[in-house]
């Protein structure tokens, strides 16, 4: 499967192509401030878009995905939360949800509802190798729970969700905040204190 991790904009932003090898069919993530970078990577590749998928609503990860959709046709995919609190020119096409799937190609994508840093926040499990976190969880963090919408309470809970996940799974993040631009989820369970936390009171006190 194509996999592109593409660092956008000044807050260290990332969105994600993934493709498949054979059909060219593919989808985008979080499209952000460059659209012209974005589209040059869905260009090298050869890509059909035919999904842009948004893990949270917050305008660092959605405010390029109208200049996406206008130039390649793809569909606008989130949670129901996310399109409620969409603002501007980006409104969705498609709703998903927790348990729902799609595939693009051979490869099957599954979607897990995280609420807590946005009451709409998204993971996509991709091709059971990927794992797409959005601001949920970075790589030796988690996102805040103190903006709009946020919880810290739902937050600790969608994290508890996240741990029993695979370990052999990349963890792909929404920002390169961390000592690296990736790892597996094992590696976070082992040295990412926000999962290290055993209770929602130590989970309190990080």
């Amino acid at each position: 499967m194509i996999f592109e991790q593409i660092a956008v904009g000044k807050m260290s932003n990332f969105s994600y192509l993934f493709a498949d090898e054979i059909s060219r069919e593919g989808f985008l993530v979080d499209p952000a401030f460059d659209h012209e970078k974005l589209l040059e990577v869905i260009k090298k590749h050869s890509v059909n878009l035919t999904r842009i998928v948004l893990t949270h609503h917050h305008f660092d990860h959605v405010n390029a995905a109208g200049q996406v959709k206008a130039r390649t046709g793809a569909e606008i995919v989130c949670h129901k939360e996310t399109a409620r609190l969409l603002q501007g020119e980006t409104s969705e096409d498609r709703l998903i949800d927790e348990g729902d799937h799609f595939k693009i190609g051979a490869a099957e994508i599954s979607i897990l509802h995280v609420p807590g840093h946005a009451p709409g926040s998204i993971c996509l499990i991709v091709d059971d190798k990927w794992l797409v976190t959005g601001d949920t969880l970075f790589i030796g963090d988690c996102g805040r729970s103190d903006l709009p919408g946020g919880n810290i309470e739902t937050l600790y809970e969608s994290l508890q969700k996240i741990k029993k996940l695979p370990d052999h799974l990349i963890v792909c993040s929404g920002h390169d905040y961390g000592p690296a631009r990736s790892r597996t989820l094992g590696e976070e369970k082992r040295l990412n204190p926000v999962l290290l936390a055993d209770s929602l009171k130590s989970f309190y006190k990080l």
